[in-house]
């Protein structure tokens, strides 16, 4: 083989590695931010699932508290929740991320949400009677929705997990092909590079 051809295979593996290279550590990058998305965006889905169900606990708490001392200080615990509950779903909802089911529970969450106020009006109202009726008639509604808020949570979180894996499976593999395919390609290159110079010595000695 001629010292030209052997330049140009020499020139045409170059070009081949560094193609080959950047295709993967392309793939690396998109890998790697597809995780950060799933810990970022995904995650906090996740956590926003938690809080919600945090304020309902602490509201409910805050009615019960309020019916059974008639201590003020459990209604305006109610109200602060309320705000704050108020925020973090607006958040959710105008996230265009959040899937369907999230947003299905939030509406009926909302329902449950009037009923609670409709306690705390008639409380206002001075009858407390009717005002503990009524609560007793919208526990088994908001024990429903928290369950069903667990159960999405649960799901929610076995998808993250398993998408996190596949992730960080694949990270890993990309890895290593990555090291692997460099190195092949670089032992090549300086096996053709000894060759050539091998050829270039050679042929000089000849002249």
């Amino acid at each position: 083989m001629s010292q030209l051809k052997w330049i140009l295979l020499w020139i045409s593996l170059s070009i081949l590695s560094i193609s080959i290279i950047f295709i993967f550590i392309f793939q690396l990058k998109e890998t790697n931010e597809r995780l950060e998305t799933i810990q970022g965006e995904q995650l906090d889905s996740y956590e926003s699932i938690e809080d919600v169900m945090y304020y309902n606990v602490e509201r409910a708490n805050a009615i019960r508290g309020l019916l059974a001392y008639e201590d003020r200080h459990f209604l305006e615990m109610y109200y602060s929740m309320s705000r704050q509950a108020k925020d973090l779903k607006q958040s959710i909802i105008d996230d265009p991320d959040t899937p369907s089911s999230v947003l299905d529970l939030l509406e009926r969450d909302a329902i449950w949400e009037k009923e609670a106020d409709r306690v705390l009006v008639i409380y206002e109202e001075g009858d407390l009677v009717k005002a503990t009726a009524v609560a007793e008639t919208m526990t088994e509604l908001r024990q429903t929705i928290l369950e069903d808020l667990r159960s999405l949570k649960q799901m929610q979180y076995k998808d993250i997990h398993k998408e996190l894996i596949a992730a960080e499976n694949q990270v890993s593999f990309l890895t290593q092909v990555l090291f692997t395919i460099t190195f092949l390609l670089l032992a090549i290159i300086v096996i053709l590079s000894f060759m050539l110079l091998r050829i270039k010595t050679h042929h000089d000695r000849i002249e």
